[in-house]
């Protein structure tokens, strides 16, 4: 197994001085890398991740990708796929990647405060180039897209940093909310009927 590449590509000499001028150091080794359980199973929950790509320019470029939860496959403990449909039709995220496929995921787990951040090579596959994939990626948790698929995208993981929770504000989405008042919510009806 690799190892994980995160020292060598987060900590950079003005980085490390940084750490150093605040008495910090960081192991300049990070082990093995293969996501966590943990890791894998926040993926497989996620339902919007922030995409980081390198333009042509040299300048970062962040965009968000979103679907139900399930949507993005953790293939192997070092790689991810996702299906891309049709959106802005501006193609930077894309085209950035068929020029450098340098990019960063930043998956956040608002209820449990935790976030991952993982990098990788991604490369695009075209869905006449590999149709069994696509449709493994249509299959979206309990959900199954039946839409036009523009293309797969792939992401080979180097590295991965799941760091502190500080900050995150705990956030529920509307399916959790209810879940967790139905019970309430019956008992308030049974009162109102008793």
């Amino acid at each position: 197994m690799p190892a994980n590449r995160y020292p060598e590509i987060a900590f950079g000499p003005a980085a490390r001085a940084r750490q150093a001028s605040v008495g910090l150091t960081r192991p300049p080794e990070a082990g093995e890398f293969s996501l966590e359980g943990t890791d894998s199973a926040l993926i497989r929950r996620a339902d919007h991740f922030v995409l980081s790509s390198v333009t042509e320019t040299g300048w970062p470029y962040a965009q968000h990708r979103g679907g139900p939860a399930g949507f993005v496959h953790v293939l192997t403990p070092t790689s991810l796929a996702w299906a891309e449909f049709r959106g802005n039709r501006q193609y930077v995220s894309v085209g950035n990647v068929d020029h450098d496929g340098r990019v960063c995921l930043l998956f956040v787990d608002y209820p449990t405060r935790s976030r991952l951040k993982v990098f990788g090579h991604a490369r695009i596959v075209e869905p006449d180039r590999d149709p069994e994939l696509v449709e493994r990626l249509r299959v979206m948790g309990e959900r199954t897209y039946t839409g036009h698929v523009e293309r797969a995208v792939v992401v080979d993981l180097v590295a991965a940093d799941a760091n502190c929770s500080k900050h995150i504000t705990p956030r529920w989405d509307r399916a959790y909310i209810d879940d967790l008042t139905e019970v309430y919510r019956r008992h308030i009806d049974e009162l109102r009927e008793g």
